[in-house]
């Protein structure tokens, strides 16, 4: 079924449901659909006032999709995508442009949020999603409101506070096929009329679902621990301080990076014991003391502490400061090559630090002037090293085409009919490293010319001091292959810094980004709104490896990213809030688009694509005509393009041009309680996995493009029930419930060799749920 026979079905299914019951019920205020209140413009207001494309969703409507992690957040998000490759490499796309670079010298583009304080950081940036009190994502660019790295939209997780007014606890346990197993709690604990503790967090396992061919654990598993304490003091009626911890840790089983190009066989005897299927078991290993014996996976902890504090001065002023500190430690060890055989086998260990510090201060007299305005320091440390090991041997035959496909050889053939010269472990070590300290001065207002017409104009100004550096270092000598002599040590990958030592670059940097917009309300339901805002990604000083060995780090500047977009918006609530719509069209221009690339050593690069344009629509949808029954839809079409640069002509990576979401829960009412039916379909169309778009044109060996995943959608249901007037509730769940086989990423870094591994995504899960509220 295509998307649009979907939207037609669901919209006529809306129309009949709410044409039976839109009066049935004309004061009962439970066939209204929920008002969020939100804080995208630094002060609490309806969505229908707020003059941006926003989707928020309440921990209510978080917990009746199911949704834990951020990349089933984005299924119901038009305009946002993300992409899970593991909990240490996420990709966050709005609108089309993707923000997923691990390097400590870039900036993000798609900034993420926990309570105003940006964790934006690829490697740190991917969290869980528990004990929320709502989630906004904002469409568009938002430097001025949220400051660097909100290019083009901006996430922002406002979590639940400690609350002096009330004793609460929940607590939920769930078991699932693969081995799933998941416990959260949540307690808040009043000490005083003045005074609270919240104690949350969440366990969570589940056995990897792509089948380990040679033994040991399955791939992309799930391993998590989460926890957060949280502290709430009034001492006064104006003054008040949240105090949060938030700690997390993961320790998922490798990621199945799957050759197309070779079968899964048995290395020691060259056994074929897989097919070349992208969502089918794997053969892939770490080996020969690599890190001193580290296995395939991921080791990941991510911790912050926020101290959030607000002041009413008066009726008019308040003064609001955000404080934090933050780090992520991961490492990952990875099969590059895909396949049995150890090719290459690598590993990123990564680590950043960041402190930031924010003073705002808002005005509203109740009259026609709202404003706020402040400045904010950020300070970010980090640098990403990565380890890398290849056997001489088999690379050496397989850039002979000796390496038969798709079976090949077995690996004590391959050491059999290599030249003896050659080493079984060369082992070559690269990092990059960088340090910002970025000053933020910005403002924001808004005038009511009429009671139907207001403007709103904001301004940020940012300024960085910035520096970038660089080492290599070859592990046990130079490579036989790379050309080493005997009195020159080269290497394969990369060649070494002078000693091995850091060499570095410092810069600064500065650029305005404003927005100006027009809202108009025709009535107190309708809400109408035409923007133009002004984007900016600070400069990247580019790192590589020297020339030749000992040689000078090659630095390149790259420009700041500038763009420029269009939007008109409409918004509204009908029928005593049974219906509610939201709809915006954009249009928005791209300079100097920066994206990452793959060198011919397999290292990810960064590279200017030149310029770019994107123009697109979302909708929303959300209609409740009787009290049992809610139905919504969301829908966003996004047509992004380069232009003139590298890949003229190219789609945007990970960015389909159509997604759809439907829903609906149903309420019935039987054996002394309720029945509650949730169904949720979830369509995209096609998506490249890099912004060559897989075109032979583009690659020197890789003549087939097959790096894609064509349109797709998945089926989700829940059905609970929970008894009156009891505390507890059960419900039963699955998701991908057609079993959809698809990929999540491909191409990676065995692409520069013209063996592109493939990334599966999620088969059918299913499990039981048991909560309690007490």
């Amino acid at each position: 079924m295509t998307h649009s026979k979907l939207l037609l079905l669901a919209t006529a299914a809306m129309s009949a449901a709410f044409a039976t019951g839109a009066y049935a019920e004309a004061n009962d205020s439970a066939t209204q659909v929920e008002e969020l209140i939100v804080t995208a413009q630094k002060r609490e207001q309806k969505t229908l006032d707020v003059p941006i494309a926003i989707t928020a969703y309440g921990s209510d409507m978080i917990d009746k999709l199911g949704i834990q992690e951020f990349d089933a957040l984005s299924l119901y998000v038009p305009g946002f995508e993300v992409q899970n490759q593991s909990p240490n490499n996420p990709g966050f796309v709005m609108r089309g442009i993707t923000s997923d670079s691990g390097e400590a010298t870039n900036e993000p583009r798609v900034s993420v949020f926990q309570d105003g304080v940006s964790i934006s950081k690829s490697r740190g940036s991917y969290i869980e999603l528990f004990d929320l009190q709502r989630v906004e994502i904002a469409k568009g660019p938002q430097s001025t409101l949220y400051g660097r790295g909100a290019l083009i939209g901006a996430v922002n997780l406002v979590q639940a506070k400690a609350n002096p007014a009330a004793w609460d606890a929940r607590s939920k346990a769930e078991v699932g096929n693969y081995g799933y197993a998941m416990f959260e709690g949540m307690v808040n604990m009043p000490v005083s009329d003045t005074f609270a503790v919240r104690v949350s967090g969440r366990l969570k396992k589940r056995d990897g679902y792509v089948k380990n061919l040679l033994g040991g654990a399955d791939f992309n598993s799930t391993d998590t621990a989460a926890g957060r304490i949280a502290l709430n003091w009034r001492p006064t009626d104006k003054l008040n301080f949240d105090l949060i911890y938030n700690y997390e840790h993961d320790r998922p089983s490798g990621t199945s990076f799957k050759s197309l190009t070779y079968a899964p066989t048995d290395p020691a005897t060259g056994k074929v014991i897989g097919d070349l299927g992208r969502n089918s078991g794997a053969a892939l290993t770490a080996s020969d003391g690599f890190l001193g014996g580290k296995q395939l996976g991921i080791n990941r902890s991510v911790r912050g502490l926020t101290l959030l504090s607000d002041y009413k001065i008066n009726d008019t002023l308040s003064l609001s400061s955000i404080s934090a500190y933050r780090r992520f430690d991961s490492l990952e060890v990875f099969d590059a090559d895909g396949f049995a055989l150890p090719l290459f086998l690598f590993a990123e260990d990564a680590h950043g630090r960041q402190a930031s510090q924010e003073f705002r201060l808002n005005y509203d007299n109740g009259g026609k002037l709202t404003a706020f305005g402040g400045v904010s320091y950020f300070w970010e440390d980090g640098y990403q090293k990565v380890p890398l090991q290849f056997n001489e041997k088999v690379y050496a035959v397989m850039a002979a085409g000796v390496l038969a496909k798709p079976n090949g050889l077995s690996l004590p053939t391959v050491t059999a009919i290599a030249p003896a010269a050659l080493k079984s472990v060369h082992r070559e070590t690269y990092a990059n490293y960088g340090e910002t300290n970025s000053y933020d001065a910005f403002a924001d207002a808004t005038y009511k010319l009429t009671d139907k017409l207001e403007l709103t104009a904001g301004v940020r100004y940012t300024y960085d001091d910035k520096s970038s550096g660089y080492s290599a270092v070859l592990e046990n000598g130079g490579s036989v292959l790379g050309g080493s002599t005997a009195t020159v040590a080269r290497g394969l990958f990369v060649q070494p810094t002078a000693g091995g030592a850091i060499q570095s670059k410092g810069f600064t940097d500065s650029g305005l980004t404003y927005r100006v917009v027009g809202r108009y309300t025709p009535d107190d339901h309708t809400s109408l709104y035409a923007s133009y805002a002004r984007g900016r990604r600070p400069k990247v000083l580019s790192v590589g490896a020297p020339a030749t060995p000992g040689g000078a780090v090659r630095f390149t500047e790259l420009p700041a990213e500038q763009v420029d977009s269009y939007e008109l918006g409409a918004k509204s609530d009908l029928f005593e809030r049974r219906l509610t719509l939201e709809g915006s069209v954009y249009h928005y221009s791209y300079q100097n688009f920066q994206t990452s690339v793959l060198n011919s050593a397999g290292q990810i690069v960064s590279a200017n694509a030149g310029e770019a344009a994107a123009t697109g629509f979302e909708g929303q949808i959300t209609a409740k005509p009787v009290s049992h029954l809610e139905v919504f839809g969301t829908y966003g079409y996004n047509r992004a393009r380069f232009g003139n640069g590298l890949f003229k002509g190219n789609s945007f990576r990970l960015a389909p041009d159509h997604s759809v979401s439907l829903g609906a829960t149903w309420t019935v009412d039987g054996l002394g309680g309720a029945f509650a039916f949730t169904p949720t379909y979830t369509w995209q169309s096609k998506v490249f996995f890099d912004s060559n778009n897989d075109l032979p044109k583009f690659q020197a060996t890789d003549k087939i493009q097959d790096e894609v995943q064509g349109a797709y959608g998945l089926a989700n249901f829940k059905i609970g029930y929970t008894p009156a007037n009891q505390p507890w509730a059960v419900e039963a769940f699955v998701t991908n419930a057609f079993d959809q086989k698809y990929i999540k990423d491909a191409g990676n870094t065995g692409d520069a060799f013209g063996i592109a591994t493939f990334i599966a995504g999620t088969p059918r899960y299913y499990g039981l749920s048991f909560s309690l509220h007490y």
